[in-house]
């Protein structure tokens, strides 16, 4: 199980889940302690060392899988960066996937979208057959 953009304050607190926590438990301490855990949750897996899997896509700031384990994780995402990039990006439409290599991601206010280019380069680098992302 790996770390998606909801498993975040900003994202419980929007789509009710602290809310939910807070009617049923009656306590900010359980609230507290799933923000915790959320936050101990992995941002990426390589699977077998052929796939690299995350929740949202990768980033300008990833040359390297090793990068990952640079991040500090126990933060609230930012609206930018590598961290922001595995729980957020998204890649550019199929039109555009040739033409770009990252973009601003308008859409989710956060981010970026990402092009074929700089998957493959990822891919090479690190001796990877495919990207699984879940977003």
């Amino acid at each position: 199980m790996l770390r998606g953009n909801h498993e975040s304050r900003a994202m419980t607190e929007h789509f009710t889940f602290r809310n939910e926590v807070l009617n049923k438990y009656k306590e900010q301490q359980i609230y507290d302690m799933f923000l915790e855990v959320f936050e101990c949750m992995p941002l990426a897996a390589i699977v077998n060392n052929d796939y690299l899997c995350m929740h949202g896509g990768i980033s300008p700031q990833l040359q390297d899988c090793n990068d990952i384990n640079d991040i500090n994780r126990f933060i609230e995402p930012p609206l930018s960066g590598l961290l922001c990039d595995l729980l957020w990006a998204d890649p550019v439409d199929d039109n555009q996937a040739m033409k770009v290599n990252f973009s601003e991601n308008k859409e989710r206010e956060c981010s970026v979208k990402f092009g074929l280019k700089p998957i493959k380069n990822l891919l090479k680098k690190n001796n990877f057959l495919s990207i699984i992302r879940a977003h």
